[in-house]
This record gives C-alpha cells, structure tokens and sequence, in this order.
C-alpha cells in the first residue's frame, strides 16, 4: 500500500512539473509573439544607398537607448508615403516635396494620405548631380539639353524620387523619353552602382543621381574615368525651387578632388531628409525615440557622414507638416521648439 501511495504521489508530482513547464513554454512562446507584434518598421531607401544604412544604425542606437525594436525595409520618397500613412511602416525617411504633395494629394500620388506626422527635419542633404564624361562638349545642364539627340544618361527606375524629378527637368526643357530617343539620345535605368558602372565602362554618358555628399559611387568612378559634374543654371533652379520644393544648393569645391571641375562649386538643387512617422503611433513610443536620437547628437556622423548636418537647434524649424506629439513633447521639454512650426 505504502509503495502505491508513493507511486501516486511521484505520478502526480510529474504530472504537474510537466503542466506547469508546458504553460512556462506557452507563457515564453507568447512573450515572444508580443515581442514580434510590437516590432516596429522603418522604411528607407535601396539596399546599400544612404538612407537603408541610417536608418538601420539609428535602429541599432535606439534599441539600445529605449528597447524598441525596429527593422528597415526597402522604399524610396515616393514609396514611403503610403508605407507611413497606411500604417505598413511606422517609420520612414521622406522629403519635403513628397510630403507636401501626399498631404495634399498631389503628383506623383493619386490620394491623400493624412496620417503621416514629423518626428524631426535635417537628417542630411541630397544633392543632385549630372556626372559627364570629361569629353562632354556641354559644360551645363542647359547645354546638353540643347541637342538631346547627345542625351545617352542612367537614370534611376521608374517612380523612384530621382527619376520624377528628372521627368519635371525634361518637362522644364521641353523633351521628354520618347523626344530624346526619337531623336537619337538614350535611356537606361538602373541603380546607384549600375550607374556608376555604366559610366564607367563607356555603356552611358552621363548620369544623373540624388546623392548625399561625398558620393562614393561619384568619388569612385573618378578616380578611373575622367568626368565632370554640369551645374544647374539658375532658371532651371528657380523653377524647381519654387514649383516643387526643392533647395537651392551648391556643392562645395574640394567635394570631389579627382572630377574635372571639382576645383570650383557646382550650382545645382537638393532635398533634406525628414524622419516621419505615422500619426497613430502611441506618444510615448514616439518620445522615446526623439529623444535616443537627440541625446546622442554628436555620435550620429559615426553612424553616417550625412547625418553630421543634423542639428536638435534645427530639428523643427520649416517643417512641412505636423510633428508627432511625442516629438513635440521631446522638444518642448528641451525648450528646441520652433514656435513657428
């Protein structure tokens, strides 16, 4: 009887370790969903370019600040609009003609988007470049517009930012894809690298790019081929500055010692980076996230050389929509609002 007894006693000691480790399991296993579900997504730019590397170095800071996981993904300005404002990233570079256009719902999109906010302004500087090769008779933009039966240019694919804007350049000078190639010129696409690359290997003329300073597929390609880079004339940049946001803008000599006209600044058009988020992210989420980012203002160049520029002073200041709650909290309490946001 005594060994019965212990023998239930043992079954129903077993029988309970093996309930209460299953439950442990599932209690581990839904800790582990939770922390899934409240993964966080950022949506940048190309794999490789400067904005997918920013974004996944400011994700790594911030998770190590806050806890808050967030994984990048691949887009572009005029991908990341709907991505935020549809609530399928939560996070997204973006820049303020597109913003303004998709808060509106103006071209390029075709609706309006209202829940995307601003976490904060001047995350860097893209500038426009018009890389030649050296034996290029234009010594402009202008120039080379005149004959576009010359036009042999790489430019990015199909609805991506730098490619919409080089369609309003074509619209400002009167051509357009099948003009220049009815004529004569050529068109290709392609990335970043492949540009270079087809600079480079005499597959293409000319490229034209949005790029943050130093350019390394720029600094790359020179140091190989001899090019040059074609300034912006002033009408062409008024035109763009006043019908779409753009900068007016300079890159500085010295940028690119081994270019051909690298000795003298390069007049030509820009786009600040904007770190926006959705508008239903919850407050102190967005806080958090404010403030990992500007507490660490003077590491951020380690992340990437662009973001060397950004500046809390500067953070709010021509801000092109509403910034996030949270952000405005962050700031406000480090007394860096710009009360005319």
């Amino acid at each position: 009887m005594k060994k019965m007894i212990s023998f239930f006693i043992l079954a129903t000691f077993i029988l309970i370790f093996a309930v209460a480790c299953d439950n442990n399991n599932e209690t581990e296993e839904g800790n582990a969903n939770e922390s899934t579900d409240d993964k966080l997504t950022w949506a940048s730019g190309a794999q490789g370019g400067g904005w997918y590397t920013t974004a996944g170095g400011l994700s790594s800071l911030i998770l190590d600040e806050t806890g808050i996981d967030i994984g990048t993904i691949p887009g572009g300005s005029m991908q990341n609009m709907p991505f935020v404002a549809e609530n399928e990233a939560q996070l997204a570079w973006m820049q303020p003609p597109f913003i303004q256009a998709g808060l509106e719902g103006e071209d390029p999109f075709d609706q309006q988007f209202d829940d995307a906010s601003i976490i904060g302004n001047g995350f860097g500087t893209n500038h426009f470049h018009l890389v030649v090769d050296a034996s290029e008779e234009a010594e402009s933009i202008d120039e080379l517009f005149e004959d576009v039966s010359n036009i042999d240019i790489a430019v990015t694919p199909v609805n991506n930012s730098d490619e919409w804007i080089f369609q309003k350049i074509m619209e400002y000078y009167d051509t357009s894809y099948d003009d220049i190639k009815d004529k004569g010129g050529k068109i290709s696409h392609g990335d970043y690298d492949e540009q270079a690359d087809d600079l480079r290997n005499g597959n293409v003329k000319q490229v034209f790019a949005q790029l943050a300073l130093p350019a390394s597929s720029v600094t790359e390609v020179s140091v190989n081929k001899d090019v040059k880079i074609l300034p912006f004339s002033d009408d062409l940049i008024d035109y763009l500055v006043e019908e779409y946001g753009l900068e007016d803008n300079t890159i500085p000599e010295g940028t690119y010692e081994d270019v051909e006209n690298g000795d003298e600044d390069i007049h030509t058009v820009s786009m600040g980076n904007v770190l926006t988020v959705n508008s239903n992210l919850d407050e102190d989420t967005v806080y958090e996230i404010t403030k990992a980012i500007n507490d660490h203002e003077d590491e951020l160049s380690d992340i990437h050389e662009s973001l060397d520029y950004y500046s809390l002073e500067d953070a709010t200041k021509n801000l092109i929509g509403d910034l996030h709650p949270g952000a405005k909290k962050y700031y406000e309490e480090v007394d860096e609002l710009n009360t005319d946001e």
